[in-house]
């Protein structure tokens, strides 16, 4: 039987071995740490297709760059004298013209079209995590300060998207969610927005790929892989695993992997924080998205994750006590009903390294050249929304031997 061998155990790789082993392949993983020690576990938790939109946009590069001297900036841009970090930024840079933006998030749209439909059949099948409905809230604290919020649904709605978005006063926010602060001028609220607790999400695919028969090896990182004309070796410490197809989920660290084989994809890891915390009053209802600051707040059953920062590029995921105190502290004025504990323990705050492109968009597909190899990897802050998606599509064409329209946009080919 065909055996595939899916490297990383982080969300996208534990969804598609996931998507594979329901089609009735036999899927090994190999994860460099334990589950749940990956990015994937740092973030929001957020299943937004409302704002799945690449990240290079117009406008963008200018504000990353004003900030980049803004130690706690949600985003940073750093200037680098480094060959290929300069070839990134100038990919940015041409991706986030109108027409590439427009492309892009027309490309988003259409690889999201199932992804509330996937999430529902994960838990359906037996995964078992932690998932809200109640939608997204974006706070401002100035009147016109959701302009960019509107923008993005009046992009969205000719392309066919089909949320709702409701505008709110001030007032009316308060009314709707009572941890929502005086400072706050207006607000917006999407029906289809959801959250997960991305660690309990983590756990929950650990535990039923499992059961479906998924051997997942955690501590074991793959050293090398080399094609063999007939098969894939995956050399690691102990021992060689053997596949007909290798599916690499590594991330940022995903080129560690590639570059041997003569294959560099252009990615940058950006690194992002989050801190889960206690606090008084009644917790939020709803994922809070704070406009100013661009932070997000997922209330989850036993704590309340502040999540945000974008630094590019970053190497390593440093945790540092200035940068998750600020998080909290930023989102403050944005909250009354519930507010953090006054005394916060910055030592259980955390940092990961978001794997980004330069046109937002991730590398979804077959390897050119290389038959049986597979990429997922370059989500960005997208990662936990378009897994379920990515995995499906990955399985699709593993299985099929063809590529769905709708993953000719993520293809490698003409991309590196």
């Amino acid at each position: 039987m065909v055996t595939t061998v899916v490297l990383g155990g982080g969300v996208v790789g534990l969804s598609t071995a996931w998507s594979l082993r329901r089609r009735g392949e036999e899927v090994i993983v190999l994860e460099r740490n334990a589950i749940g020690e990956s990015a994937s576990a740092v973030n929001a938790g957020w299943v937004t297709p409302s704002l799945s939109t690449p990240l290079a946009s117009p406008g963008v590069l200018t504000l990353g760059l004003k900030h980049a001297l803004h130690r706690d900036g949600a985003l940073s841009i750093r200037p680098k004298l480094d060959g290929e970090w300069i070839k990134w930024l100038w990919n940015f840079m041409r991706a986030a013209q109108p027409a590439a933006y427009r492309d892009g998030v027309r490309a988003l749209l259409h690889l999201n079209a199932h992804t509330l439909d996937l999430f529902d059949e994960m838990h359906d099948d037996g995964v078992s995590f932690e998932m809200h409905k109640s939608g997204l809230l974006a706070l401002a604290r100035t009147p016109d300060g959701l302009g960019w919020f509107t923008q993005l649904f009046d992009q969205l709605i000719p392309l066919g998207f089909t949320g709702n978005i409701e505008y709110l006063s001030g007032d009316e926010a308060r009314e709707r969610e009572p941890a929502v602060g005086p400072g706050v001028s207006a607000a917006a609220h999407t029906s289809v927005d959801r959250h997960v607790n991305p660690d309990i999400l983590l756990r929950g695919l650990h535990e039923r790929i499992a059961e479906m028969g998924v051997l997942v090896r955690e501590h074991t990182a793959a050293r090398k892989i080399i094609f063999t004309g007939t098969r894939w070796m995956i050399d690691t410490a102990d021992e060689t695993v053997s596949a007909d197809n290798v599916v690499v989920a590594l991330g940022a660290a995903t080129n560690a992997v590639l570059r041997p084989l003569g294959v560099a994809l252009p990615l940058a890891g950006a690194k992002g924080y989050s801190i889960d915390l206690r606090g008084v009053g009644t917790p939020p209802e709803y994922s809070l998205y704070l406009m100013e600051s661009k932070l997000g707040v997922s209330p989850y059953n036993d704590a309340v994750r502040i999540a945000g920062a974008f630094e590019l590029p970053a190497q390593d995921d440093e945790i540092t006590g200035r940068r998750i105190r600020s998080l909290v502290e930023q989102a403050r004025p944005y909250l009354s009903g519930w507010t953090p504990d006054v005394d916060v323990d910055v030592s259980v705050g955390r940092a990961g390294l978001r794997p980004s492109t330069p046109d937002s968009l991730p590398f979804i597909g077959p390897v050119p050249g290389r038959d049986g190899l597979f990429v997922a990897a370059g989500h960005g802050m997208l990662g936990v929304t378009l897994a379920p998606a990515t995995a499906e599509g990955i399985a699709e064409v593993i299985t099929t031997k063809r590529v769905p329209s709708h993953l000719l946009p993520f293809q490698l080919a003409g991309r590196i």
